[in-house]
């Protein structure tokens, strides 16, 4: 019989194992960039990686150099001057809804970088053993508390060690099911009405209770977040000058079957005089509810001309737009589903959520939580059959479920935690 309480108990211990274990794989990571490591590439393509290289040393530093310029300015005047150059330059980079079907077929895999491989293999071994000795040293027995019997020692060390040098998501997965099962539902007789909610009691903690949402209107689930792509190229450019204090909603007028990577690949060839996108949005949901996160959450994507610095940009993957007299619309459906699908409604709903609670960016749908189109007239983004007011119903049910349960709510303080995610400083 296992003991919930006591399993809980070592649980909690290992998931503030876990953070540890990151926090020392981070640290290794930025050690081991210290040693950049040899790619495998052919000798042929020198030239063309030399030249790669210092596109992506001016795709980093362009908008960053307007953005010091508007900062270095010296009166009122020159700051208008130099924040109008930035707009511009901005309205250059604004994502593209012209996009024709031909340019989303997913090309080849790359040669792999041996470097990388041998540097991540580093990484996850740092992970492991970190994890064991922390589990060691801090004495916790995490697989004789959920199997209900003792293991050896040197066994439960081992795999506790194991797991908690996996990061802290499994353990989150963990501590959910041990709290569901401590719980104690009582579940109030169903409406005789077809289609009625059900509500359930829920004991979160001793003396504590709160109204679990039912079934068919969600809950909290892991949502995935590592930096998403270029993490490296991103550490020293588009820094925002303050946390974020605005969520902008875009389509990406792309197939909706088109893939994360087809989206990636459209927006890094896409050129401003020459030089190449380094990003665009901040998070991407595919068609299958797929979360995607394209730029770091800590830096200014580039996604809406005069709002990127002080925004958080999610594009829905689809072309939501129906009006023939719009270039490469969906008038014909060729894009595919004209309306999001209800897994990407729900997934888009709990990154806007999440980004509200962890930046405290107010639930506001006319100021603080705003389409693509209401910034920019000239743009349908995200296009006039995307559902703005179920999407703001979702957003909303999902926020006031959070904050009714404790475990959401220690949930995203523990989001709060990961890497390349919070920024220093007041709003710009």
């Amino acid at each position: 019989m296992i003991d919930l309480d006591a399993a809980a108990l070592t649980l909690s211990a290992a998931l503030g194992l876990s953070l540890v274990t990151e926090r020392a794989i981070e640290f290794g990571k930025n050690l081991l960039d210290l040693f950049p490591g040899r790619p495998l590439s052919r000798a042929s393509d020198a030239t063309d990686v030399a030249q790669q290289a210092i596109q992506d040393l001016g795709s980093r530093r362009a908008l960053d150099d307007q953005v010091d310029a508007v900062r270095q300015a010296g009166t009122a005047e020159e700051r208008r001057t130099q924040a109008a150059k930035l707009v511009e330059m901005e309205h250059q980079r604004e994502p593209d809804e012209s996009i024709p079907t031909e340019l989303v077929l997913v090309e080849d895999a790359s040669d792999p970088d041996e470097g990388g491989t041998l540097r991540a293999c580093v990484l996850q071994l740092t992970g492991l053993v970190t994890g064991i000795l922390a589990a060691r040293i801090a004495g916790v027995h995490m697989f004789s508390a959920l199997m209900g019997q003792d293991l050896v020692d040197w066994q439960d060390f081992l795999l506790t060690g194991l797991f908690i040098g996996g990061g802290s998501q499994p353990v989150h997965v963990l501590i959910r099911m041990i709290s569901e099962r401590r719980s104690s539902p009582e579940v109030e007789e169903p409406s005789e009405a077809p289609g009625a909610l059900v509500a359930t009691a829920v004991t979160i903690a001793p003396g504590v209770a709160a109204i679990a949402p039912a079934a068919d209107q969600g809950d909290w689930v892991e949502i995935p977040y590592d930096g998403g792509v270029d993490v490296d190229k991103l550490e020293s450019a588009h820094l925002r000058p303050g946390k974020p204090n605005l969520i902008v909603y875009h389509h990406t007028a792309m197939p909706m079957d088109s893939t994360f990577e087809d989206v990636v690949r459209v927006i890094h060839q896409r050129k401003t005089e020459g030089v190449a996108w380094i990003t665009g949005y901040h998070c991407v949901i595919t068609g299958d509810g797929g979360i995607h996160t394209f730029c770091r959450w800590d830096r200014f994507g580039n996604h809406v001309a005069g709002f990127n610095l002080r925004s958080l940009g999610i594009s829905f993957n689809g072309n939501f737009e129906t009006d023939p007299a719009v270039p490469f619309s969906n008038a014909d459906g060729r894009y595919g589903p004209s309306r999001p699908t209800e897994a990407q409604l729900d997934a888009g709903a709990r990154i806007v959520a999440l980004w509200s609670a962890v930046y405290g960016i107010p639930l506001d749908f006319k100021q603080a939580i705003v389409p693509h189109r209401q910034l920019n007239p000239d743009k349908a983004c995200p296009g006039s059959r995307f559902p703005a007011d179920d999407f703001q119903r979702r957003v909303e049910r999902f926020a006031a479920n959070w904050k009714a349960s404790a475990l959401a709510t220690a949930r995203i303080e523990a989001f709060k935690l990961k890497p390349y995610l919070l920024v220093t400083g007041g709003n710009p």
